[in-house]
């Protein structure tokens, strides 16, 4: 299948309601555009989507001209891009990351910075912050997608991971992911 050439990158914020990510996605469809990829998610009181729409040029160009009367219809805060298809990584490996910590203001700093500091890219992080149900102790959990150097050793990264988890007191995991 070849590469889809003309795509655009939507950000969205706004107040949660029933039905918003159907009519969203309905105004795209009707313009003759479809959504590739999509991440929604609440973010305090808000929601957030971030979105990868393709379609022919026509039909992103009606999109564009559509968005700002969709926005306020529909009550978004819309940002909007044309974009290009995400570049492969064959040199690269993906693997899962998930680390689970006593709440720590500098813990995100630290998984970064390591990760960095190993020439390992991240692709993707989800946190989280909550009451453990068991001791009502602040936590956090940490989801990353992040792509590792086909010439790196897996098992000395995964020990060096390992070792930072323990410094930080924390439970981790470093696994490929099978796609």
């Amino acid at each position: 299948m070849p590469p889809i050439e003309n795509l655009l990158s939507l950000s969205v914020l706004a107040t949660p309601r029933p039905q918003l990510a159907l009519e969203l996605f309905r105004a795209i469809r009707e313009r003759g555009c479809e959504v590739e990829d999509c991440r929604i998610a609440s973010v305090g009181d808000r929601l957030s989507a971030s979105l990868l729409i393709s379609g022919s040029w026509a039909a992103l160009g009606r999109l564009e001209t559509a968005m700002p009367g969709i926005a306020q219809k529909l009550d978004l805060l819309v940002q909007f891009s044309r974009c290009g298809p995400r570049e492969p990584a064959p040199d690269f490996r993906p693997y899962a990351v998930e680390v689970i910590a006593p709440q720590q203001q500098d813990l995100l700093v630290h998984l970064l910075e390591f990760f960095h500091g190993q020439d390992v890219d991240v692709s993707e992080i989800s946190t989280q912050k909550y009451a453990s149900t068991y001791t009502g102790a602040g936590m956090c959990s940490v989801q990353m997608v992040v792509h590792v150097p086909v010439n790196q050793h897996p098992q000395a990264l995964r020990e060096s991971f390992m070792d930072l988890c323990d410094d930080l007191n924390a439970d981790g995991m470093l696994d490929p992911i099978k796609t």
